[in-house]
């Protein structure tokens, strides 16, 4: 079979994560190209898949392309990284519903959000968007990705498959951790705070609600990070536009292998994005991680689970009866001394004779359970779609 994931995410590496370990996970005697923009076309390339570009504002091109995709790659399947994205993607590229079918393949989507079952708005910086209905017309199959959503959703038999995240279910050892600091020659009597950005967190500038959030936002959290860098080593990978804490380790980016040598000497992961896949990928390998929110909105606040974006009130519907909310902890982002206090006293824990060890290991017994991606394809008959 042929497969073609389409990814038009340029700012942001979540949903193209996410298409790539659904895609590791199919066998190696199928044709696999991936559609993304041209500056993530090295990294999946690293991964062993053929790309084709997509070009940012030549929708006519982009158009050729497609067209030429279809008629030199043939793909049997065509899988949206996200449908939420690929929806809005029409200011970027140029590309629409409509012209998904130039494809002869059944087309599948990533619906990251269950837009499936629950269409809704999105709050962002505060304001409703329009509402986002799952164009079912189109997408014949969608995949939900766990455990971003709760992973008991499993309707297989209705078109709609409930995926893990990732297939690696080891849970970081002591043992592990201490060679991992060892070798970033972290002190080995001293917590690592690992937290990190992404580029499109700093795309908020135009709207002035959201700069005075931010603005506020941001004091917020340099605060309770001074509070924690006197005693701990604190590092912040990513894109850093805002005011440096001193002590603060700053790396602007890193290689994926030095990353995860990061996340193995990590003591606690601080996060502004609940549905992050690297926070969701971190927690599952049983290390302490803290979401910072806000829950009070007023004049110049909104509430928020995504920064600087808000998305309080869009993500509390994958939070209902999902499992994986209950293997983080969610705390106040103005809330600057009960924060503190409260990362702190997860510092001293001990992850190992806590409760939270055995429901990380019965979460990962129901992610095992999940429909595997190959199995997706072999109940996708014709008839069937």
């Amino acid at each position: 079979m042929k497969f073609l994931f389409v990814v038009t995410s340029y700012w942001a590496y979540g949903e193209l994560t996410i298409a790539l370990q659904f895609a590791a996970q199919l066998s190696d005697e199928h044709d696999i190209v991936f559609w993304v923009p041209r500056k993530q076309e090295e990294s999946v390339r690293k991964k062993g898949f053929r790309t084709a570009p997509l070009y940012i504002k030549m929708p006519s091109l982009n158009k050729v392309i497609l067209k030429d995709l279809e008629k030199s790659f043939q793909p049997d399947f065509i899988l949206l990284s996200d449908f939420l994205n690929y929806s809005f993607c029409e200011k970027h590229y140029g590309l629409t519903m409509d012209d998904l079918a130039n494809f002869s393949g059944n087309i599948g989507a990533f619906d990251l959000y269950n837009l499936t079952e629950f269409p809704r708005a999105m709050d962002t910086y505060g304001f409703k968007n329009k509402r986002v209905v799952f164009n079912e017309d189109i997408i014949k199959f969608s995949i939900f990705s766990c455990p971003i959503l709760p992973a008991v959703i499993d309707k297989s038999s209705n078109r709609r498959f409930s995926v893990s995240l990732t297939n690696n279910f080891h849970i970081r050892t002591e043992e592990e951790k201490i060679l991992a600091k060892k070798k970033l020659g972290f002190p080995s009597d001293r917590n690592v705070i690992l937290t990190t950005t992404a580029e499109w967190q700093s795309t908020y500038k135009k709207y002035d609600r959201a700069a005075k959030f931010v603005s506020e936002a941001e004091c917020s959290y340099n605060k309770i990070i001074e509070a924690l860098v006197e005693d701990n080593c604190v590092i912040s990978i990513g894109s850093n536009r805002g005011e440096m804490v001193e002590g603060v380790r700053y790396l602007k980016s890193v290689d994926p292998e030095v990353f995860d040598l990061y996340v193995a000497a990590t003591d606690l992961f601080i996060s502004r994005n609940i549905i992050s896949t690297s926070f969701a990928n971190i927690i599952l390998k049983g290390i302490k991680g803290v979401l910072l929110q806000n829950s009070i909105q007023d004049e110049n606040k909104y509430v928020c689970k995504m920064y600087p974006v808000g998305w309080f009130d869009f993500v509390s519907q994958i939070e209902k009866e999902n499992d994986y909310m209950q293997l983080f902890t969610q705390t106040e982002m103005f809330q600057i001394e009960e924060s503190v206090k409260m990362i702190k006293n997860m510092l001293e824990s001990d992850f190992e004779t806590d409760s939270n060890r055995k429901r990380l290991m019965n979460y990962h017994k129901n992610l095992k359970k999940l429909i595997k991606p190959e199995e997706i394809f072999r109940l996708m008959v014709p008839e069937n779609i």
